[in-house]
């Protein structure tokens, strides 16, 4: 009767944490300030992935009046590239970076210690095709740069997702509570088109949310517990993003919704889906569940994936 009891006072604690928290959501939340790149380093790798790179590094350059620096950072070329030089062409004021010895990653990250840019735009699967490579298609590329990236990365993936197009529709992801949801938020808004919707997708895994059911039913095997109550109890802790996103969105004259998902399948969608979009996705760089999950995002998707890590200064 105890446990019950108990029971009935915490879904009534939840009910009105809701109701107040839905009252609020626009409220008093301060707006978040949108972020634009000035300068961006666009990444070669001799591809023809290369070409998808460069459509979205001129909507870049027409929309945000950007400058253009570029590196071919194939494991072959040490020093100035005609790569470079010939797709500086393509670009107006773009201009071409010297490459440094070593690994693909390695000429990345040192241009990176040379060029203050506000973010790298890079091909995935690294120097290969990814029609061929299909889901095991993150590579070492990014599985490096993921931890050692001081900068925003935008993972570019198929020729049919344009950026452009994909700014229509603009998801950012977060798999836990993470320092730089803001941060990520405000590029969102920043990249996101004029009427775009947004959304803040909350995920909880499949197999993290099964451990977290097992648990609590062996505690109340009485009461099963619901995956909605698991999104609700996301939204709670997710409240202070939701509510700043939504009241930014609606200055902005564009859609916004929440969509937690907990023990469900999650975006991104699955690698055959034509839809545009383009994913968001705020990381710590020392949290190693974190980079599991953006990871497997990037592995699993068709649409380009800009990463915000956590230790992106200023």
């Amino acid at each position: 009767m105890n446990n019950e009891s108990e029971s009935h006072d915490l879904d009534r604690e939840v009910d009105a944490s809701m109701r107040m928290f839905e009252r609020s959501k626009v409220g008093h939340a301060a707006a978040i300030t949108p972020i634009v790149p000035a300068r961006v380093l666009w990444v070669l790798d001799g591809s023809p992935q290369d070409e998808t790179g460069l459509t979205s590094a001129l909507d870049l350059r027409d929309r945000f009046n950007i400058e253009t620096l570029v590196l071919d950072a194939r494991d072959s070329v040490s020093g100035d590239s005609e790569l470079a030089a010939s797709m500086c062409k393509k670009i107006s004021g773009a201009r071409p970076v010297s490459s440094a010895e070593g690994e693909a990653y390695e000429k990345i990250l040192a241009s990176l210690d040379r060029h203050d840019v506000d973010l790298v735009i890079i091909p995935c699967p690294f120097g290969r095709s990814f029609e061929h490579v299909g889901t095991d298609s993150a590579g070492t590329v990014i599985d490096v740069l993921l931890s050692r990236c001081p900068k925003p990365i935008l993972v570019i993936r198929r020729d049919d997702q344009p950026l452009g197009e994909c700014c229509h529709t603009v998801s950012m992801i977060v798999g836990s509570e993470c320092d730089m949801e803001q941060r990520a938020a405000g590029w969102v808004f920043g990249l996101a088109n004029e009427k775009a919707t947004v959304t803040l997708n909350l995920v909880i895994e499949k197999e993290h949310f099964e451990n977290i059911r097992s648990i609590l039913e062996a505690i109340d095997p009485e009461k099963p517990f619901e995956p909605e109550q698991f999104s609700d109890a996301l939204t709670k802790t997710h409240q202070t993003i939701h509510a700043a996103m939504a009241k930014t969105a609606t200055q902005r004259n564009l859609s916004y919704r929440l969509s937690p998902q907990a023990g469900e399948i999650a975006p991104p969608n699955p690698l055959s889906d034509k839809h545009k979009m383009l994913l968001v996705m705020p990381l710590e760089a020392d949290d190693r569940f974190g980079q599991g999950f953006v990871q497997d995002r990037i592995r699993r998707s068709p649409h380009p994936v800009l990463i915000v890590p956590g230790h992106t200064s200023g």
